[in-house]
């Protein structure tokens, strides 16, 4: 990898062209605003949508002809990345279509807002296993497909500060989230010795996060719990994204980088 200094620290620096983007959850405003951002880098981008039917695949398409539109390579695809294969197979065909999987994204993302007493065994497997379980099954793919390759890689996951410091009525979903800190930890102590970063950028409460209406009554003056007083948009994820998708990041894995207005200091 290649050894910085300041005066290498332009916007060359964070340049991915050549590089091979996939993105699951693109259906999501987070997944989009990342893949755009990607795209606008310089680097090919496939969008995925995280289950194979309903509005997401229809969503991804559009994305994609976004990112051509900015002179960028793009596809779409969808699949059920909550089930190993499903991520296993899509995985495989992005890979070959686009040549390799350079930075994986994850920011899929299914909020559930409900009591643990009244969270059923079928709520419970839903939430765990869009928010945990298919994290783990793309980075296995990805992360097999980048070791064969042996050239290193970025994967990134998406998560919620409500996995850091949860309030009432969100343990499935904060559950899951927490799980993602400590895969991303783990994964990067796995993989790190062959030059692939695994980190996580967590979320607070976004602009068109449901957890606020949902969760909290009067969800408007859910803010005063952030020190910045407002809440976040999708598009502030996305340069931290292009920064841990980029070489000059090569020496920061298994964090989690908190983009929250300091909301995680206070809850």
């Amino acid at each position: 990898m290649a050894e910085w200094t300041n005066a290498k620290l332009g916007a060359e620096a964070l340049d991915l062209t050549g590089r091979r983007a996939l993105v699951v959850g693109a259906e999501t405003a987070s997944g989009r605003a990342i893949a755009l951002a990607l795209g606008e880098a310089g680097a090919d981008v496939t969008v995925c949508s995280s289950t194979s039917s309903g509005d997401g695949a229809f969503a991804v398409k559009k994305l994609a002809k976004e990112i051509e539109g900015l002179g960028r390579k793009s596809s779409a695809v969808a699949a059920d990345v909550a089930l190993g294969t499903g991520a296993q197979v899509m995985i495989r065909q992005v890979a070959k279509d686009a040549g390799r999987i350079d930075v994986l994204v994850n920011a899929q993302d299914l909020f559930l807002a409900k009591a643990a007493e009244k969270t059923s065994d079928a709520d419970w497997a839903r939430v765990i296993g869009a928010n945990l379980s298919s994290f783990f099954f793309t980075a296995r793919a990805a992360g097999k497909e980048m070791l064969s390759r042996g050239s290193g890689g970025r994967i990134i996951n998406v998560t919620s500060v409500l996995g850091e410091r949860a309030i009432a009525n969100v343990a499935a979903y904060a559950a899951a989230h927490g799980g993602v800190y400590n895969l991303t930890r783990a994964l990067s102590q796995e993989w790190g010795p062959h030059g692939i970063t695994v980190n996580c950028i967590v979320k607070g409460w976004m602009s068109d996060s449901p957890a606020i209406a949902d969760t909290v009554p009067d969800a408007g003056k859910t803010v005063r719990f952030v020190p910045m007083k407002r809440p976040g948009e999708p598009g502030e994820l996305a340069a931290l994204a292009v920064y841990l998708a980029s070489d000059v990041s090569g020496y920061v894995s298994g964090q989690a980088l908190f983009v929250d207005g300091g909301l995680s200091t206070h809850l």
